[in-house]
């Protein structure tokens, strides 16, 4: 079955049919592309704390275009804020970020993914750059315990997909596996 939908502009449709494809070469996560990320961390499934963390990170900036600023931030449950961890992207200022404060605070506290297609028009967002778009945070649970979180900007408006979602949500689980 093939699932035409017309979306936000008039020259952008987007085809379904068992992957997403795009015209214009707009954003898109393919399964082929999301396992071939899925391998490229299990070559490094030796690696434990910071040197993987710093890899997957790595590896999620070099194989996803669209992903443009990558990061991990963890919990500081006695300070009450995240405090950043391994990125890849521009320099932040966002090194810590209290509980509640903008997407990754708001995750530190209700422990969900939290997907904004359009920072600008989310009240609570932490402006990282101005050239940041849309943003997805993922929680990593370790031992059911929420402890640190997957961020992600990208420079265009509404790129993250089913996929996208399943791929941090798998990677999430590799990291806290390997703590």
């Amino acid at each position: 079955m093939l699932l035409i939908s017309q979306l936000k502009s008039n020259n952008r449709a987007t085809f379904t049919q068992l992957n997403r494809y795009s015209i214009n070469n707009l954003a898109v996560m393919t399964s082929i592309e999301f396992e071939k990320i899925k391998a490229e961390l299990q070559k490094v499934a030796h690696l434990r704390g910071k040197d993987l963390q710093k890899w997957t990170v790595e590896v999620l900036d070099k194989q996803v275009h669209y992903y443009n600023w990558t990061g991990l931030y963890w919990m500081n449950d006695l300070k009450g804020q995240l405090e950043l961890g391994a990125y890849v992207g521009e320099a932040t200022d966002h090194t810590s970020i209290p509980y509640g404060r903008g997407i990754c605070g708001q995750v530190a506290l209700s422990g969900k993914t939290f997907e904004v297609p359009d920072v600008h028009a989310q009240d609570n967002y932490l402006a990282c750059s101005l050239t940041t778009k849309s943003e997805i945070v993922v929680p990593i649970y370790a031992q059911n315990k929420l402890v640190g979180q997957i961020d992600i900007d990208s420079h265009e408006l509404d790129p993250f997909t089913a996929e996208d979602h399943a791929l941090l949500e798998w990677v999430a689980e590799f990291i806290a596996e390997r703590l």
